[in-house]
């Protein structure tokens, strides 16, 4: 069912990611399957229009960060927070183990409509799922989240997907230390990174750091970082011409610098 309001034009990139998931979960060979993706495109009265690239790019994040949040719990993480969520699912894709939180940030515009489809589908998580309503520029949203349940002095997944772009230098340089801040030893970070430094292809983009890995390291995290084309082949899914020599997006894997 659409908004009963229309989202605001951030908002509306939430749609549009959903879109993009739900085409990814057709494949026969889908990498995912998300049901609420699924019900949000085909309960769209003008589903949004969609590039090849962007689906492709899409499917190939979330694979990357679902393989990187279920080898962090397999590896005893019970915090997985992920900032600007939108409509992300993983709280009910993934086989999360019950005594695990996942914790979601995101504006109340996208938190309400977000909710109300959980209902209408009435989707159940089997893990523990908590939701924050801030806005990570102007907000104390660290507070926040402490105040939902989360424990600082506990290893965190922080997943930040599509988001930094929409953050220019200053903002997203100061999130990032700030997770560093909030993150205990055995934390990790997964974000995804755009690459265009001009002609930028949304309006509320912003220009893409130069160097991510030295910018991560700047802001104390031991990043490795991967092209759309080289995480596609690696899960089995070479990417064709042109969007294999595509630096549509890069994908981060982060770890606390000195931390073995």
């Amino acid at each position: 069912m659409p908004p009963d309001q229309p989202l605001s034009l951030l908002g509306s990139t939430a749609l549009a990611v959903a879109a993009c998931r739900a085409t990814e979960s057709t494949r026969i060979d889908a990498w995912f399957h998300d049901e609420l993706a699924q019900y949000v495109l085909a309960a769209a009265v003008a589903p949004p229009a969609l590039s090849r690239g962007l689906v492709r790019w899409v499917a190939v994040r979330t694979r990357f960060l679902d393989e990187l949040v279920n080898e962090a719990v397999a590896h005893g993480i019970r915090q997985v927070v992920i900032v600007g969520a939108g409509l992300d699912a993983r709280a009910y894709r993934l086989a999360l183990p019950r005594d695990l939180t996942v914790f979601e940030v995101d504006h109340e515009e996208v938190i309400s409509l977000k909710q109300r489809l959980l209902d209408e589908l009435e989707l159940m998580s089997s893990c523990r799922r908590r939701v924050v309503v801030a806005d990570l520029v102007t907000d104390d949203w660290l507070q926040l989240l402490t105040d939902t349940g989360w424990t600082p002095s506990q290893p965190t997944v922080w997943v930040a997907e599509g988001l930094l772009v929409y953050l220019n230098h200053e903002d997203r340089t100061r999130l990032l230390t700030q997770l560093l801040a909030a993150s205990d030893m055995g934390s990790v970070l997964g974000a995804t990174l755009g690459t265009r430094t001009d002609n930028l292809a949304h309006p509320l983009w912003h220009p893409a750091t130069a160097d991510p890995e030295q910018w991560f390291a700047d802001c104390g995290w031991q990043a490795t970082v991967q092209t759309m084309a080289q995480a596609s082949a690696m899960f089995g899914r070479p990417l064709p011409p042109p969007f294999d020599t595509s630096g549509k997006g890069r994908l981060v894997r982060g770890s606390l610098a000195g931390a073995r």
